[in-house]
Order: structure tokens, then sequence, then C-alpha cells
């Protein structure tokens, strides 16, 4: 079976998807899956990505042979070299692990159903749900599961009118809070403010990375909770998770770049408290559910209290649908201590991606 790793990106999340890309690389079942790689350039181009070998570690090299896909052809795919045809391939299933713009907002999905060619992961509608903060908390908020409380601004409005938005962000959320771009991963354009000035500030940096933002409220001093979730119609949850942030939050040097966050699987106040691992699971699964996640998703909550909630509570903050797969990463890290490891949840990835297509293509195009 040949599978075709997608990866890159026109993102913020480029490096990270690289490392991804490479950690499934040398994980996969080489005995079941015959590899194939495309490199989506920053600038947006699609290239073609050989496997080679360093430091003992398989690796993806891009080339500057191009992509392209001959919508209507036989093979799914055509590499050109000087503008001419050097090879054409038929993929029997996608992988695209392209993290944040371009990858998780349901872009690149929407390519594979074009071409009608089965893929991991959840499809166009439910990957650009997730992927932006603001629709997922609307919807979560119609479904009764808790989510810090938040005002949203979309940039035409903050040049129009930014003093009353500072002052209803300081009425309604109150300090500390954090700016968020709307339709980003990775804590990119993600900041806590403590202060008016810095709130100001940081809604113009958050500016620069999308054109609508959020001020969300603070959960103080917060367990953050993560799950894996694997399925389709049918999903498991992994045991929950806790990370202990090198940082004041987890943002993406303690994700990714310092190595000190710490990890705690499972997450030890959920095994004391079976109420809080049942309410974190309930609402994992009902969210994936309504919103229509299929094949993979990490969901992240936070628990403690806020400004307005004076008890600790349950909060639901985003739904991954393209988590990492580093070799740090949470989402292959929960389920292996759920009984599945890496090459096992590799495998079942493709497996589902394959029975929802042969499901999906049984329904009618037409109606004569």
């Amino acid at each position: 079976m040949r599978v075709c790793l997608i990866y890159g990106g026109k993102s913020v999340e480029h490096e990270i998807s690289i490392i991804s890309a490479n950690s499934i690389l040398n994980n996969i079942d080489k005995k079941k899956y015959t590899i194939i790689g495309i490199y989506i350039e920053k600038k947006g181009s699609f290239r073609e990505s050989k496997i080679i070998t360093k430091k003992s570690k398989l690796e993806f090299k891009p080339t500057k042979n191009r992509i392209v896909f001959p919508l209507g052809k036989s093979k799914d795919l055509s590499i050109i070299k000087n503008n001419k045809i050097i090879k054409n391939v038929d993929i029997d299933v996608y992988f695209p692990i392209v993290h944040g713009t371009g990858g998780e907002d349901g872009s690149i999905q929407g390519l594979l159903q074009i071409i009608n060619k089965p893929y991991v992961g959840s499809d166009v509608g439910s990957s650009a749900i997730c992927m932006d903060k603001i629709v997922t908390k609307r919807i979560l908020e119609n479904i009764n599961i808790r989510t810090p409380s938040f005002i949203q601004i979309k940039k035409y409005e903050w040049k129009m009118n930014q003093a009353e938005i500072v002052r209803n962000s300081l009425k309604k959320i109150k300090l500390p809070c954090f700016v968020k771009a709307a339709d980003l991963g990775s804590s990119v354009g993600i900041y806590k403010v403590k202060t008016k000035k810095e709130l100001v500030l940081k809604i113009k940096e958050s500016f620069r990375f999308s054109s609508k933002i959020l001020v969300e409220e603070a959960v103080i001093n917060p367990y953050e909770i993560e799950v894996g979730v694997l399925g389709n119609e049918n999903c498991i949850v992994s045991s929950p998770g806790s990370i202990i942030p090198s940082s004041e939050f987890y943002d993406y040097n303690a994700k990714y770049i310092d190595g000190k966050s710490q990890f705690e699987i499972p997450f030890d106040k959920s095994q004391k408290n079976k109420s809080l691992k049942k309410e974190i699971e309930k609402n994992a699964i009902e969210a994936y559910k309504i919103i229509g996640c299929e094949g993979m998703a990490r969901i992240d909550f936070l628990y403690g209290k806020t400004k307005n909630i004076k008890s600790p509570k349950l909060f639901m903050s985003e739904i991954n649908t393209i988590p990492g797969f580093t070799s740090i990463s949470m989402y292959p890290k929960l389920l292996e201590h759920s009984g599945i490891k890496y090459k096992k949840l590799i495998d079942n990835l493709i497996q589902l991606a394959t029975k929802r297509h042969k499901t999906k293509n049984k329904l009618k195009t037409n109606i004569f």
C-alpha cells in the first residue's frame, strides 16, 4: 500500500510539521507500507520529497522536482522535472501532517476529496471548525460544554474603535487574560497579559498573525490536561495526561524549544477524582462527534478557577485535528499509555481512512 505523507506548509508551524513527518516516517510499518513524501514549501509550492538515511535515522529530503495533481487522470500525481513529467504515481492513502494553516484548516482535505482519495484525519468541515477557536467555542457553548469566556475582535473593528474594545475587554474578561489569534496552532499568536498596556500591545501583535482574534479569560494556575481521541463513528479516548509547562503557560518555546516541560500520564488528579475523569471523557467524545471529527484529535482542557468562577471547574480549551507527532508530542504518548503503540497508531489511522473512504464512495452523487 502506497502511503503519501504531505508535510511542511505555508504555515507558522512549518518546522514542527517537518519533525512530525520524519517521526512518522521512522515509526510506520515498512513491511506494510511504501512511503512517498510531498513537501509543501513555505511559499506554497509542492515538491517531491525523497527518503534518505542520516545518523541511522530516515529523513525526508525535498528535491527540486514539482508535484502536480492531474485531475481526471488515472494516476493521482505527476512528478515534473524541467517542465517534463518524469513519473506518474498512484497513491492508496494520503497522510496530511501539515499543522496549522493550509493543512489543519480543511484546505488540503478539500484537494484530496476532489481527487477522491482516502486521507487520514477529519474532513473539510470539521477541520475548518476546529481550526477556528471562535467557531469551536460557539459550538461548545451551544452544547453546554464549559469553555473560558471570551470576546472576539476583527481587525477592521480594532482599527475603528480600539478604546471601546479595550473597555469592554477589561469589563467582561478582566485581567489577567489571554489574547489569541483565532486560527493558528502551537500557541503562535497567543499571549498572556496582565495590564491594560500589555492588552493593547498584544492585541496589535496577535493581529500580525490573524485577521480575527479573541480575548479570553484566564483560568488561574490551571492544570493543563490533554486527551487523545482515535476513531470514526466508534472512538476511544485515552487516559487524561497533564502538562507542567516550563513557561508561564504552554507556549511555543515550552512545547518545542527548551525541552523542559514535564508530562504526567496518566493525570494523577483524574485517577483519584473519578467524576473529573468521567467529565473529561464525556466532553471529549461529545465534542468530537458533534463537530464531526474523524480519525484523530487531541483535545485540550484546563482545570481551575477564574476571576468569575470561584471553585475549580473543567474548561475545554481547543480541539486539534492534526496533533503533533514529534517524539515529545502528547498525542502518540497518550495513546501509547492506553495500549496503542506508535506503529500501531499509524496503522489504525490508515485503516480508518480507507474504511471511511469506502463508506463515502457508496453514497449517490447524482439523482438519475
